[in-house]
């Protein structure tokens, strides 16, 4: 008897903890459950770190809670997205001066 009622304690606690969720992260006040999380990763391209943030669902816009600024937008880390702005000539080293270029 004793067997059993362990047995049912340990088969409880395992499906309690198949319920748990493994990750902290809160988007717009709402805590996200893995299957929400998971979602997110994927359309970011990378891991979203534990944590507390906002998103803007009309631009894709994204921060950290409390802090207005805008870290990234949606889909950013993915590379080629359309919302990836081109960097700059003088960021990749292309923008010349008058006196930089001699013709012969």
């Amino acid at each position: 008897m004793k067997r059993l009622v362990v047995a049912l304690l340990l088969l409880a606690g395992l499906a309690g903890a198949a319920d748990a969720q493994t990750r902290f992260v809160v988007v717009n006040g709402q805590r996200l459950d893995d299957l929400q999380i998971a979602y997110f990763d994927r359309v970011q391209c990378v891991r979203i770190p534990n944590g507390r943030y906002w998103l803007n669902t009309m631009t894709g816009a994204w921060g950290y809670q409390g802090i207005p600024v805008i870290q990234g937008y949606l889909g950013g880390a993915c590379g080629g997205g359309s919302q990836q702005r081109h960097r700059s000539l003088s960021e990749r080293g292309l923008l010349y001066t008058p006196g930089d270029l001699r013709f012969r």
